[in-house]
């Protein structure tokens, strides 16, 4: 039964029990008849009143429940943009608001497990690539050397050097994958220590010190004179940092200039690499420190890595209670920066 039916019937029942009551104590006040006619039929005419006042109070109370009936099925339907009209009694407003806002966060949520489908799907086919690419290069090698095709010993040399790097290359991607997944889960909780700055950048260029003599790069590296200090992770510290300044090498060209920058802002530190490379599209600057997101759609290896080293710089950075960003436009080089605050973070204590 229909909740008009319910409430239309309950008023008239109410109503009749009432006239009927009316009608007897006319009838027993002995009143003349005209008199009892009269009463009797101001009586109904304010029944029919009533029922009419009934049926207009509660119109606007049926309408919100069958707009509330209709929104709710579009709503299972998938259709979350639905919105209800927020007018009417005070409590249909406040459903009516709630309802909203219901649908709001449902249309949000679908909306991230539909991205989330994306990334996985994407995910997928990118660690698909880099395995198979190396995979199928050491094939090749492989079969080479176990056919007998290859006769000359320094041939043999190189085919067996390339199987190793293509080894290598994989288990880095392997590593920096359970490294990442553990930042994500926060599975790598080492106690912090003082990190010196002025340390931690000699000890990160000299990784670099071969290939940036080869490029003919020149290294300009501004710290204060004062000596700078941090709570902090060494080596997750100098990992980004590393991830920084091998990227800014990938993009400089031969003669180029990179800079490192450290220097205390009010409670932070700020590090920043900058380089003079190609530069990076606006549209890409939100997209490049997440997993195996690449500027340079061929994942060509000459212009990156696994794409995992700026995801894991970014979790490194997050994990200190610092951030990350780039700053950067076609043509005009490129400048990472992250800041690491001077206060100790409790959880990794």
């Amino acid at each position: 039964m229909k909740l008009r039916t319910i409430l239309l019937a309950s008023n008239l029942l109410s109503i009749s029990i009432i006239i009927a009551f009316l009608l007897i104590s006319y009838i027993r006040m002995y009143l003349p008849t005209d008199v009892v006619i009269l009463l009797s039929s101001i009586t109904v005419g304010a029944g029919i009143i009533s029922v009419l006042s009934h049926m207009m109070v509660t119109h606007p109370l049926l309408k919100g429940f069958q707009q509330l009936t209709e929104k709710s099925k579009r709503i299972s339907e998938g259709q979350f943009d639905t919105k209800l009209e927020e007018k009417g009694p005070k409590e249909i407003k406040d459903v009516a608001a709630h309802f909203n806002h219901m649908g709001d966060n449902l249309d949000e949520m679908f909306r991230k497990v539909k991205q989330s489908e994306a990334f996985k799907q994407e995910l997928i086919a990118n660690i698909s690539h880099d395995l198979k690419t190396p995979i199928a290069s050491i094939q090749s090698y492989v079969e080479a050397l176990q056919d007998g095709i290859i006769k000359d010993e320094q041939t043999r040399e190189v085919y067996l050097q390339t199987i190793q790097n293509e080894t290598n290359r994989l288990s880095l991607l392997i590593r920096e994958l359970l490294d990442l997944s553990q930042l994500e889960q926060n599975q790598m909780n080492v106690a912090m220590e003082v990190v010196h700055i002025d340390q931690l950048i000699l000890e990160t260029l000299q990784e670099f010190e071969i290939i940036i003599r080869e490029k003919d790069i020149t290294m300009d590296v501004d710290i204060p004179e004062h000596p700078l200090v941090l709570y902090g992770i060494p080596n997750q510290l100098k990992r980004v940092l590393s991830n920084l300044v091998d990227n800014a090498i990938r993009y400089t060209g031969e003669k180029g200039r990179i800079q490192l920058q450290a220097e205390q802002e009010g409670t932070q530190t700020i590090f920043r690499v900058s380089d003079n490379g190609p530069g990076i599209s606006e549209k890409h600057h939100q997209d490049i420190f997440e997993r195996f997101y690449r500027v340079e759609k061929s994942r060509n290896k000459q212009y990156g890595g696994s794409g995992l080293g700026l995801a894991i710089s970014k979790e490194i950075i997050e994990h200190h209670g610092g951030e990350i960003n780039v700053e950067s436009a076609i043509g005009k080089g490129t400048t990472f920066w992250f800041t690491i605050p001077h206060e100790k973070k409790e959880e990794h204590a």
